[in-house]
């Protein structure tokens, strides 16, 4: 009796661990029908894939670009490869990637990522995509990383990415999005990187956004056209870095609120149509070391404060109403490389503080 419990638990044991081995063995198969239906797909794969043997399905895990852990495809890297061609919906089939890039190749047509519930980062800038991003991100959920930077991507912003409530980093720049920003942006809360630049935006810049506290860049210039200016709400943006608002039809005053940003390294609001006087609040950002407010219509005095910025290394005001004299103050910023005060209408002598 005891014989038959320890053969019927032996036997059962041996059964688990060979089912274990033929799940794991028939998912690393699997990995390799999609790597190799993605292959077909791409046009100039060699030399970069010479090593993806289509004829050893054992040896996935040595060929170029890709990674496994514990028998599985986790990682697809065919960053900066020169392939071209399509991308096919199979690469959703490799259920357990946490990393997938294909940036910086030719890839065209659309593209739609979905049932990758590891997947942490993607990145698919630099190619030729087109169509839109309106994709099933509810399966992406673990997702911290989206880079679509620089395709053909003509579409509204994709409001499916408010479900990736772990997503840090946002890059939909360099594409012809148009439309105007959702409000609803503003509830991404976890955001450290947003990018919406070189797009064909319109409409305001949503106050909401200054909700995104965690912030630390915004890139919303260049190719956009905005109405209205730059939402006073953007003073909450307290560990905000980078702010990127060029060439982007902002008009009004810069808001006084933007005094607060007191981690502001750079601060980019050039070829606008910004009006008004420089607030005297921005002398608080200690820690600035660019400042562009050049080619606006911005007049007025150059406020003295702007000499408490010490670590300034570039500082462009030219090309707008300033009058008045040039405040010695500026002297101070000893660290200063590139100063650009042309084209305004400043009288009175250029301080003999800028000795310094």
């Amino acid at each position: 009796m005891v014989f038959c419990i320890l053969f019927s638990l032996f036997s059962l044991f041996t059964i688990a661990i060979s089912s274990s081995v033929f799940v794991s063995a028939f998912s690393l198969v699997n990995d390799f029908h999609v790597l190799v239906s993605l292959k077909q797909g791409f046009l100039s794969p060699e030399p970069a894939l010479t090593s993806w043997n289509s004829s050893n399905p054992t040896s996935v895990c040595s060929w170029a670009g890709v990674f496994c852990s514990q028998d599985r495809v986790v990682s697809l890297d065919l960053t900066d490869l020169n392939l071209g061609g399509s991308v096919s919906a199979q690469v959703s089939r490799l259920d357990m990637l946490t990393y997938l890039s294909l940036a910086r190749n030719s890839f065209r047509g659309g593209i739609e990522i979905a049932n990758l519930s590891s997947l942490q980062s993607l990145n698919i800038s630099h190619n030729q995509f087109t169509g839109g991003l309106d994709w099933n991100y509810s399966s992406l959920s673990n997702l911290r990383t989206f880079d679509a930077y620089d395709n053909n991507f003509t579409a509204l912003l994709p409001l499916g990415v408010l479900t990736l409530e772990k997503l840090k980093y946002l890059h939909l720049g360099g594409n012809y999005f148009y439309g105007k920003i959702p409000e609803s942006y503003g509830k991404l809360v976890g955001l450290e990187y947003l990018s919406l630049e070189t797009n064909d935006l319109r409409g305001k810049i949503p106050g909401e956004l200054g909700n995104l506290t965690n912030l630390r860049k915004i890139r919303l210039g260049y190719c956009n056209f905005f109405e209205g200016g730059i939402p006073k709400e953007f003073g909450k943006l307290v560990n905000l870095v980078h702010m990127n608002l060029p060439s982007c039809g902002l008009d009004g005053p810069i808001p006084h609120e933007l005094g607060n940003l007191k981690l502001l390294e750079s601060l980019y609001l050039g070829d606008n149509f910004l009006s008004g006087s420089i607030p005297h609040e921005l002398g608080n950002l200690k820690l600035l070391e660019s400042l562009d407010l050049g080619d606006n219509f911005l007049w007025g005095s150059i406020p003295r404060e702007l000499g408490n910025l010490k670590l300034l290394e570039s500082l462009h005001l030219g090309y707008n109403f300033f009058s008045g004299s040039i405040p010695k103050q500026l002297g101070n910023l000893t660290k200063l490389v590139n100063l650009t005060l042309s084209n305004n209408v400043f009288t009175g002598e250029i301080p003999y503080s800028f000795i310094n």
